[in-house]
């Protein structure tokens, strides 16, 4: 069973995968990937920090948030990859660098 710091330690090097991919690639969808781990990595973090291992239960803050937040992220990257699919269908890129200097 994983205790809390495990869970904590999780959380940390999601978050930092999830900033390598955010801040490391030029790629829009992995930008959009890494926004998503680091997404996940905040809700392992709150669930941990919600828990009460000793009992095995958790509150209603660390059942209720992440429930939240992975909807809200979920309409936040449907928007990221309409963008996204706008962007490849006039520039035939899904590069970050020609997405910036788009004109109409």
């Amino acid at each position: 069973m994983f205790d809390q710091l495990h869970l904590l330690i999780l959380g940390i090097i999601l978050f930092c995968v999830g900033l390598y991919a955010l801040l490391g690639k030029r790629n829009v969808i992995k930008i959009l990937m890494g926004i998503e781990i680091m997404t996940i990595a905040v809700n392992v973090v709150f669930i941990a920090l919600g828990a009460n291992i000793t009992n095995g239960t958790f509150t209603r803050f660390a059942q209720i948030f992440p429930l939240l937040s992975i909807a809200i992220g979920a309409a936040v990257l449907a928007v990221g990859l309409a963008i996204v699919i706008n962007n490849y269908r006039h520039a035939k890129s899904v590069d970050s660098d020609e997405m910036a200097t788009l004109k109409r």
